[in-house]
């Protein structure tokens, strides 16, 4: 699937006109979740997905609309039986849908939300989509605020409304899911009563780091890039290590382990997998990997093997603590016993953590005033 921010950077390097529909409530069991995004160009065609059916097909022709006049709206779907039975969906429930056009001048804002997806860091996108019970007029709605405080754009609401959400930040990149921040002023001189605006907590690129590039690695490393993680292969051995193996993997990196962690910039978008080809490698990946912030860090083997790696580790002064935070074994139960299969439990434990909020992992971060 194709990433919905590069789309964006590069239709507005084109001067093309775009609309771009979020989910912003979701109430029931309708088909994707808030945050999913689902733009709109003026050519017509489309990118992502809000849950199709109907209401794709409703939001399209909305989309129009709001290119047209420059102004976003809040569509209210209420996903009854005759609409599911139309659009071909089995899902119900209510859904509320921000459409927002994406103009010209937004372009370095979205470059450097991309340059923290890509790159790394977190950030929090905020547009404001009510003011005094109305759509926002064109101009001065978005701004991308990064952990460090420094900003790109402009709410042009005055500043109370800036510190509001400097304020709710870091709690809101804790969660890792969007928000509504409803803020009210009581100054008489102010332009505004009650404003909205939608909080978008903003990660860099998840991304698999598969040490061992064995049976399993293959199966992983294909499968890792379908439920869209970025994936980076490791090992000592170029006959395994190379592209004729891992033709979709990102990066392949040939290097001893001893000195792979010197290259690689681990941080909370981080997974590591630990599948290498002995035990003597998986130790000294699993110390190192335990020295990271990584989200995830997970290590195949036999409970015997992962009780003895852990005791020699403790021994050298890694903490039990520590330990106590990594998947091993690796991988959902599913009884799984051939490559395809463990590969297969491995995603899915993958996929569970990253659907889990920060809070749930003990990640931290910091946002910083001016």
């Amino acid at each position: 699937m194709k990433d919905i921010y590069t789309e964006i950077v590069n239709a507005l390097e084109a001067k093309e006109q775009l609309a771009l529909a979020t989910i912003i409530n979701r109430v029931g069991s309708a088909p994707r979740e808030a945050g999913a995004k689902y733009l709109i160009k003026k050519d017509g065609t489309s990118i992502g997905s809000i849950g199709g059916g109907c209401v794709e097909a409703d939001v399209w022709q909305e989309a129009r609309k709001t290119m047209e006049k420059g102004e976003g709206k809040v569509l209210h779907f209420n996903l009854t039986s005759e609409q599911l039975a139309e659009g071909g969906l089995i899902c119900g429930g209510n859904i509320d849908i921000f459409l927002e056009p994406i103009r010209e001048d937004s372009l370095n804002l979205y470059r450097e939300v991309l340059k923290i997806k890509q790159q790394g860091g977190a950030g929090i996108l905020s547009t404001v989509i009510s003011v005094d019970g109305a759509s926002p007029k064109k101009g001065g709605v978005k701004v991308f605020i990064k952990a460090s405080g420094e900003k790109t754009g402009s709410l042009f609401m005055g500043k109370e409304l800036e510190e509001r959400i400097l304020g709710e930040a870091e709690r809101v990149l804790r969660g890792r899911k969007i928000e509504i921040l409803s803020i009210g002023s009581e100054k008489a001189d102010y332009p505004w009563k009650k404003i909205e605006a939608l909080l978008e907590p903003i990660f860099s690129e998840p991304t698999v780091y598969i040490f061992g590039a064995g049976h399993i690695s293959q199966q992983l490393a294909s499968l890792v890039k379908k439920v869209q993680f970025k994936t980076v292969v490791i090992d000592d051995r170029e006959m395994f290590a190379n592209r004729e193996r891992f033709p979709d993997a990102d990066e392949v990196i040939v290097t001893e382990f001893e000195k792979a962690f010197e290259q690689l910039t681990i941080d909370q978008s981080s997974y590591i997998v630990i599948v290498t080809r002995g035990h003597l490698y998986d130790g000294f990946i699993l110390e190192q990997a335990a020295k990271t912030n990584a989200r995830y860090i997970g290590m195949i083997g036999s409970k015997k093997k992962i009780q003895t790696l852990y005791q020699n580790l403790m021994k050298k002064g890694t903490p039990k603590e520590t330990l106590d935070r990594v998947y091993a074994p690796i991988g959902i139960d599913i009884n799984s016993e051939t490559p395809e299969e463990i590969a297969v439990s491995i995603v899915a434990e993958l996929i569970k953590v990253r659907g889990q909020g920060e809070e749930e992992w003990g990640g931290k971060r910091r946002f910083h005033h001016e």
